[in-house]
C-alpha cells in the first residue's frame, strides 16, 4: 500500500449530511425559476459542480447567477450536521502527522459557515472551495491546487468523496481515491466509477486510513 502524506476530503455528503438540506434548497430555487424538480431528477442529475446540475436541469445560462443568489439565500435556513463517523475519519486522516485538507465545490462563505457550525474551523490544513480555481469537479484543478498549497505530490495523497465526480477528480489528479456511499451518488454508480477503495460508511474509512503507512514512518 502506498505511503500517504496528505488526506483530502469532500465536504457535502461525505463529512456533512447535506443530502436532504441541499435537495430542499434546490427545490425552492428551481421552483422560483419555473422549473420542475423532484428527488428522481436530483439523484439523476446531481453534480457537486452546480453548473453541471444547472445545465442538466435546463437552467438558461443567463440565469445561473440568479440561481446562485437564490441558493445562498435559501441555504441560510439550513444547518447540515456532521456525518456519523466524521470526527473519527478526520482524526484517522491526521494519523502519523499527515496533512488533512478539504476540497469542495461549495461557495466559501457557505462552507466557512457550515464548518463553524460543526466546530471544524481549524480542522483542515488547506480548504479549497468552488471558485478558488478556474476548473471545477470533475476536472482535477481544485485538488491539484490544494496539493500544491501543501507541497504534496498527487501520488502521495488520497481523496475521499461521495460522488462519481469526486472519484473522477481524484483519478484525474493522480491521487488515490476512496468512494463513500453516504451521500449523493449511490453505491452502484460509485462502483462503476472504480475508486481504489469503496466504502459504505465513514466507519469503514477509518481502519483504511489507519493501515495506510505515512511518510513520517519512512523517515524515522
Amino acid at each position: 500500500m502506498p505511503a500517504l502524506r496528505a488526506v483530502l476530503f469532500d465536504l457535502d455528503g461525505t463529512l456533512l449530511d447535506s443530502l436532504s438540506a441541499q435537495f430542499a434548497v434546490f427545490t425552492r430555487v428551481f421552483d422560483s425559476l419555473g422549473l420542475r424538480f423532484d428527488e428522481a431528477a436530483y439523484r439523476a442529475h446531481y453534480s457537486p459542480n452546480w453548473y453541471l446540475l444547472y445545465e442538466r436541469i435546463g437552467v438558461p445560462k443567463e440565469r445561473w447567477a440568479e440561481a446562485d443568489r437564490l441558493w445562498l439565500e435559501h441555504y441560510t435556513r439550513e444547518a447540515p450536521r456532521a456525518m456519523p463517523g466524521a470526527e473519527d475519519a478526520i482524526a484517522a486522516a491526521r494519523h502519523g502527522g499527515r496533512t488533512v485538507g478539504l476540497v469542495t465545490s461549495g461557495d466559501r462563505s457557505r462552507v466557512e459557515r457550515d464548518l463553524a457550525r460543526v466546530g471544524w474551523e481549524v480542522a483542515f490544513d488547506v480548504v479549497v472551495c468552488g471558485g478558488d480555481v478556474a476548473e471545477r469537479k470533475p476536472k482535477p484543478g481544485p485538488l491539484l491546487h490544494a496539493l500544491a498549497r501543501v507541497a504534496t505530490p498527487p501520488g502521495d495523497s488520497v481523496y475521499i468523496g461521495d460522488t462519481v465526480d469526486d472519484v473522477a477528480m481524484g483519478k484525474a489528479a493522480g491521487s488515490l481515491t476512496v468512494g463513500v456511499a453516504t451521500g449523493f451518488s449511490p453505491w452502484a454508480a460509485l462502483a462503476d466509477a472504480a475508486p481504489a477503495y469503496l466504502c459504505r460508511t465513514l466507519a469503514e474509512v477509518v481502519p483504511l486510513l489507519l493501515r495506510h503507512p505515512d511518510h513520517s514512518r519512512d523517515d524515522a
